[in-house]
């Protein structure tokens, strides 16, 4: 029988999250194990004892790498993406089948169709997007591209031939480009996705309108509730919400971006984000927020003393002009 995990990655400030997506997880799947990976250090203002042991994992303690010096180049978010490949190495030393789920996410149903595609595929993806989009507002088709065709905020593996290559391969990736730099091409470890249809073979591409709902296809997917199951499009259960860009301090805005779409002109949409809300707060949201991520403080006191030592070097530069400039008035 495969032996089956699921996790999410995130720092303590994004521990109610994760707490949401947990719970919402083990109601569906009872059976398979769960792990929430801090990158983090403890903060003595949080009860880390409401999470059974070993749910909880520290990033300092499963990988083979400095997170302290790749937190001096790397923002939070960015480390937390970066870190991905790493963890997956590590559980599946011990499982046969993993998902990585993001924090803002919450599980309605089942993951049949994934776990299903799992005993045959080594990798399973979603869509960002499975119909055209462009009327001007965010996001588009075209404006979702830059992020790669495939959200990231999902996805399953299981172990095959392909599986080491891939983790290898993007693992090392990451270390050199895991950053949130459009300009440049780069957005988190999720660009690389797009590749995998080409580099490998045993793929599969699960276009299922009730997994990974987000911001970015609501365009295509209507939310209905019947007997306390959500429906997506009336057909598809809905499998997991992805509450991407979704600020707990404004629970008004469903999207802080998406110009297409509000609580006046999609009302389906505010009860699942109500219960959301009250999901959060439940499980501590306030408190976990107020958590001052150690990672994310150590990267920007390292970027104060690198812009620091720019501002000390432009300065004698410019002094070094003055003087120049100075000397050469001087002597006409």
């Amino acid at each position: 029988m495969m032996k089956r995990a699921a996790f999410t990655i995130c720092a303590n400030n994004y521990l109610a999250a994760a707490k949401v997506l947990k719970n919402s997880f083990c109601g569906q799947h009872p059976d398979i194990d769960f792990f929430i990976v801090l990158v983090d250090r403890p903060d003595a203002g949080l009860d880390y004892t409401q999470f059974e042991q070993p749910s909880l994992l520290w990033i300092d303690d499963l990988v083979q790498l400095d997170i302290a010096a790749l937190a001096q180049r790397f923002g939070i978010s960015e480390l937390c993406t970066t870190v991905k490949p790493f963890v997956f190495q590590h559980l599946f030393q011990t499982y046969d089948q993993v998902v990585y789920i993001d924090p803002d996410i919450k599980v309605y149903a089942p993951m049949t169709d994934c776990w299903e595609a799992l005993n045959q595929y080594t990798f399973v993806l979603t869509p960002h997007l499975m119909n055209p989009v462009d009327d001007g507002k965010i996001p588009s088709d075209f404006f979702t591209l830059r992020t790669g065709i495939f959200n990231l905020g999902f996805l399953g593996l299981s172990k095959g031939p392909e599986l080491d290559p891939f983790l290898k391969w993007w693992g090392e990736r990451l270390l050199v480009y895991g950053y949130n730099d459009w300009d440049k091409g780069m957005f988190y470890d999720q660009i690389w996705a797009m590749y995998i249809p080409v580099m490998f073979n045993n793929w599969h591409i699960l276009k299922h309108y009730g997994y990974n709902v987000a911001n970015w296809n609501w365009h295509e997917r209507q939310l209905t509730e019947k007997d306390g199951q959500w429906w997506v499009n009336d057909t598809y259960p809905l499998t997991f919400f992805h509450f991407s860009s979704y600020r707990y301090s404004h629970p008004e805005t469903l999207c802080k971006y998406n110009t297409r779409y509000s609580r006046q002109n999609r009302p389906d949409l505010s009860p699942i984000f109500d219960d959301y809300q009250g999901n959060l707060t439940a499980a501590g949201a306030v408190t976990a927020m107020a958590s001052e991520a150690y990672y994310h403080q150590l990267h920007k006191d390292h970027q104060w003393r690198v812009k620091a030592t720019e501002r000390t070097l432009i300065t004698r530069i410019k002094r070094k002009l003055i003087k120049i400039i100075d000397r050469s008035i001087k002597t006409t």
